[in-house]
């Protein structure tokens, strides 16, 4: 159960936090559960997220382990987590990219204040426990974006490109990253 999870992790947090590791705890399937379905009550996700604030978390990874969260749901997720006195500054976000919204989902999180996000180069990963869940939203996706708004990430987008193809390549997956094909295209263009 989710409170066992939790007895068993107080004291390897306790642990860690005695010996100067910083911990970071996720909360998996936080907006879109394969069991329970799309609708994951957010106030049980801050419940979650604070008790493990309590338990001596630097920081909260909020995880759309299956890739259900939309832009209204991430938005109420958020504003809730909020309204339980969760600063953005303490949490990251992890979304997979199931139905194409994870970008759309983190332009929600850059306007609630969040500055941390997962990702995975060639939009690799997916979840045992989600069946059809696809990848991570791909580095090079985030980076274009992220870099389209302005910010400044310091993440060579071209050599994430490069890197995306070189592992997706050698573990004979495809690469799902749209920004790291186009890269890669401009780049060989230029050769």
């Amino acid at each position: 159960s989710v409170q066992e999870s939790l007895d068993r992790f107080a004291p390897l947090m306790s642990s860690c936090r005695d010996a100067g590791y910083n911990v970071r705890a996720y909360i998996s399937v936080a907006l879109g559960c394969p069991f329970e379905g799309p609708d994951v009550d957010p106030h049980r996700v801050a419940d979650l997220a604070a008790s493990l604030l309590e338990m001596g978390a630097d920081e909260i990874s909020v995880a759309d382990t299956t890739g259900m969260g939309t832009a209204p749901r991430t938005r109420k997720l958020l504003q809730t987590l909020k309204e339980a006195g969760i600063r953005s500054e303490d949490l990251a976000l992890h979304f997979h990219d199931t139905f194409g919204q994870a970008l759309v989902n983190t332009i929600i999180s850059l306007e609630h204040g969040v500055r941390t996000f997962d990702s995975a180069v060639g939009g690799l990963g997916g979840c045992p426990y989600s069946p059809g869940a696809t990848g991570n939203v791909a580095t090079e996706d985030l980076v274009y974006t992220l870099h389209s708004l302005g910010a400044r990430t310091g993440i060579d987008l071209d050599e994430v490109s490069r890197i995306g193809e070189w592992i997706t390549g050698e573990i004979g997956k495809a690469n799902s990253s749209s920004a790291g094909k186009a890269t890669l295209s401009r780049l060989r263009r230029k050769d």
